[in-house]
């Protein structure tokens, strides 16, 4: 790991839609909100969406007392009735994550039972779309696009319909996919004027050019950088000063302290300062869990 400030700042107008904080500045208005994960979804699903209610930066708690609970990026909740019908979870992931079909498994199972309720039939349980979009492989298959869904062992061309859809985006494939697919992945990554090939990508070019000409959303972005690179900088120094490599741990531990309190301050959740921790100092989803937990 570096301390170098100089290789991880960026200005405002250079961030991407991967990256976390210009992500939450897009999506917390709910009608940018709306038009961003209408695209995603009819790009990646082929589905068109109606009667939506847009949830960014979703919160669930557990379901035990002192149980894990999540944070979904971006979820939309599709309605038919009066009766939510489909739910769709989109979640931009910049950190490498070593279990990410485990975890998706949990946010679909903490999302099942808070949408079912405690006195429905299950055929009340809508179906469910989780779209990861990731910079890294993560089958190694160098495919755009890896649709997960249930089946059965034995006889695949039985059809076994759980109402589970789960899809993984690779920013960087090749295989599969489409020109539509490639096109908004492209902008995901590489978010500029440029790569806004068509009109819908132009309408989330439109929302980020807001955002990047925003001072309020500059000064808060060169805050939050500031503390975040502050405290990593400052473990480090402490342990090099030290010149051993116990002075090192100790300094490190020191930082990360030091962040998970201000990321308190800023009113950060421990989700949210979970993934801060493994983007930050490359921990673990374990290890930054237990930061969070024990701090």
């Amino acid at each position: 790991m570096s301390n170098n400030s100089n290789n991880h700042k960026k200005s405002l107008k250079d961030l991407n839609m991967m990256n976390s904080f210009m992500w939450a500045e897009a999506t917390e208005d709910p009608e940018n909100a709306k038009i961003i994960s209408e695209i995603i979804i009819r790009r990646v699903l082929g589905i068109e969406v109606h009667n939506v209610t847009i949830d960014a930066e979703k919160q669930y708690h557990s379901l035990i007392p002192g149980g894990r609970g999540i944070r979904l990026d971006l979820q939309v909740t599709e309605k038919e009735g009066g009766n939510t019908v489909r739910v769709y979870d989109i979640e931009p992931n910049n950190y490498k994550e070593s279990d990410i079909g485990r975890r998706s498994r949990y946010h679909q199972s903490i999302s099942d039972a808070k949408n079912l309720g405690s006195r429905k039939y299950f055929k009340y349980l809508p179906d469910y779309f989780s779209i990861w979009i990731l910079p890294y492989d993560p089958f190694n298959d160098d495919r755009m696009i890896y649709t997960v869904k249930n089946s059965v062992v034995e006889n695949p061309k039985i059809v076994y319909n759980d109402g589970v859809t789960k899809v993984y985006l690779y920013t960087k494939g090749t295989k599969g996919g489409n020109d539509n697919l490639r096109a908004l992945l492209n902008f995901m990554e590489n978010s500029s004027e440029e790569n806004a090939v068509d009109s819908d990508l132009c309408k989330i070019q439109g929302i980020l050019d807001v955002i990047r000409n925003n001072e309020e959303v500059g000064e808060r972005y060169m805050t939050w950088e500031d503390v975040i690179e502050y405290e990593k900088r400052d473990s480090y120094e402490d342990g090099r000063k030290s010149g051993l490599e116990q002075g090192l741990e100790q300094g490190l531990e020191q930082g990360i302290n030091a962040l998970v309190s201000a990321c308190r301050e800023f009113g950060k959740s421990n989700d949210e300062i979970v993934a801060i921790l493994m983007e930050k100092f490359s921990l673990t989803e374990d290890e930054a869990t237990n930061k969070v937990t024990n701090n």
